[in-house]
């Protein structure tokens, strides 16, 4: 866009040019200027002079170390890296003191929020989503629109998407794509080379680990929020037309979408029962930390629920994984072209509240959109930036490059999760956290999941 309006100033300019030279010599038929015309032509053109000699008031510049912000966001794996990017925007910004940012889980994301708002304490840069998990706080975002260089940059979907009540309040920061992690070094023991594309083929990869004495799964059970209703939960409605928005959006609504005869849901369903199948020992009271390193450790074939943000956590844990790690999707259908994988768009935004809204403002576009940022979530974080301008750096991590692979064949779909009111999280983990347990049957399983939209559209969850 900058270079579209250069374009048609500089346009602009050479036409006034061609106009006063064509006008400098009298034409035939050219009413001569009468002089009292002329003299206040003088005056008009020397008050301009004035005018444009008169400097502009500048903005007072902020004392060396006095503007102090605070940064909260549900991303666990920045924690240890972080300050890379802090230490780099201070550099180049004297006036900011201290940048005091904590990273807590997505599960307790939301209380740490409300205490923080209740006490009048709101961090100035507040971690967020598209759609409904955090929407309850759009009310509380400035403004992006402007004083926010990272806006320029933004794609028009970007814009919509980030729009609320008519004012640009979310911005994206990077992907995260999600379903499982495969050591494909263990696989090809089993005599794989590829991933499995679909259901029947992932019950034979587990077949074909177990006889090799292969842990097939790693799963997080225990991670109720996380994973089952997070990560893994809204795969079903990922393979559907449009993503499954239509279809989230009818149940939101109340409308009866016959769940237990969906085919979707039933091919996710189908793929729950392989995975329990072959679920590690004690898969539904193992965290998410034990099973990471389990995987990472290579004690499991394939790690579910997580995705190209443990690319930091890999490297710290045992690099050489990286050798021979891929990211690919839950394979539910039989019909591969059907299987989706899943992304979620990190995003932030800055609190009205601030006392500092103009440096938040400019803090976060530096996250977003500069150069060392752009190193940062690519090299150091192994995460595909949302600013499509940006540089692909020909060091992102394989699980990473999976992930951008898999949204340019439009075989990404943005999860559901991100377009599911919060406020229904606790009975969707219960349900799900019940199936996995064996507790509940499919049919009681489907009926109780429809029962759960129903009651939100019937208003029970205000």
């Amino acid at each position: 866009m900058k270079k579209r309006v250069s374009s048609l100033m500089l346009a602009a300019m050479f036409t006034a040019m061609s106009v006063t030279a064509c006008s400098g010599g009298k034409e035939a038929g050219t009413t001569p200027v009468t002089t009292a015309a002329a003299e206040k032509a003088a005056e008009e053109t020397k008050s301009e002079q004035q005018t444009a000699e008169t400097p502009a008031p500048t903005e007072e510049k902020a004392a060396d170390g006095s503007v102090d912000l605070t940064v909260t966001m549900p991303l666990g794996q920045w924690t240890d890296n972080f300050d890379i990017l802090i230490e780099a925007y201070k550099a180049e910004h004297p006036e900011i003191g201290t940048i005091e940012a904590t990273f807590p889980s997505t599960s307790d994301y939301n209380d740490l929020l409300k205490a923080a708002a209740a006490a009048g304490e709101l961090p100035d840069i507040i971690g967020t989503n598209y759609g409904e998990p955090f929407k309850e706080w759009n009310n509380y975002m400035a403004d992006l629109s402007t004083d926010f260089p990272a806006y320029e940059l933004f794609t028009e979907d970007q814009k919509t998407l980030g729009t609320v009540n008519g004012k640009v309040v979310v911005a994206p920061i990077y992907l995260e794509g999600t379903g499982i992690l495969y050591n494909m070094a263990l696989l090809e023991k089993a005599g794989w080379k590829e991933v499995p594309k679909t259901r029947d083929e992932l019950k034979k990869l587990c077949e074909d680990l177990t006889a090799a004495g292969i842990q097939p799964f790693m799963h997080q059970w225990a991670e109720t929020n996380l994973n089952l209703f997070n990560w893994v939960g809204p795969t079903w409605l990922g393979n559907k037309e449009n993503g499954g928005l239509d279809f989230i959006q009818k149940m939101l609504a109340g409308e009866d979408m016959d769940l237990a005869n969906d085919p979707e849901m039933n091919e996710f369903l189908d793929y729950y029962d392989i995975a329990i199948q072959y679920a590690q020992p004690n898969a539904t009271a193992t965290d998410k930390w034990t099973a990471r390193n389990a995987f990472f450790l290579e004690e499991a074939a394939m790690l579910t629920g997580e995705g190209s943000w443990e690319y930091p956590n890999i490297m710290n844990v045992n690099p050489d994984l990286m050798n021979h790690i891929k990211q690919d999707v839950i394979p539910c259908s039989n019909d591969a072209d059907k299987n989706h994988l899943q992304i979620q768009t990190m995003c932030a935004g800055v609190s009205s509240q601030s006392k500092n809204v103009k440096a938040a403002k400019d803090f976060l576009s530096y996250i977003i959109s500069s150069e060392a940022a752009r190193v940062w979530h690519q090299e150091t974080m192994g995460s595909p930036t949302s600013i499509v301008s940006l540089e692909i750096s020909d060091k992102l991590p394989c699980i990473a490059v999976d992930v951008l692979d898999h949204v340019a064949a439009g075989k990404a779909s943005e999860s559901m999760w991100e377009f599911t009111p919060a406020v229904l999280a606790t009975d969707l983990e219960e349900i799900w956290s019940r199936y996995v347990n064996q507790q509940i049957s499919r049919e009681d399983f489907t009926a109780r999941y429809a029962e759960i939209f129903k009651d939100y559209a019937a208003g029970k969850y205000n």
